[in-house]
């Protein structure tokens, strides 16, 4: 799961991933107004994080244990 926590300087904050099985969390900073997505999806998946849609539903894993583990839990 990804959300975005606004700092209190206007435009800058960060944007959260969490680990849908672990609760296992990475930030990424940004200061110009737009989080960038794109490019924190790319560093998460060079350490490892794993995405998956599931029932239609997009979710982000720390790695492919937790990945497995809640498709097995959950479908």
């Amino acid at each position: 799961m990804k959300d975005v926590a606004w700092g209190v300087i206007h435009g800058e904050g960060t944007i959260v991933c969490k680990c849908d099985r672990c609760g296992k969390k990475e930030e990424y900073p940004f200061d110009n107004g737009h989080p960038d997505f794109k490019s924190f999806q790319k560093k998460l998946f060079g350490m490892g994080w794993k995405s998956a849609q599931v029932f239609g539903e997009w979710h982000d894993f720390c790695c492919e244990d937790c990945r497995n583990e809640y498709i097995k839990n959950n479908t």
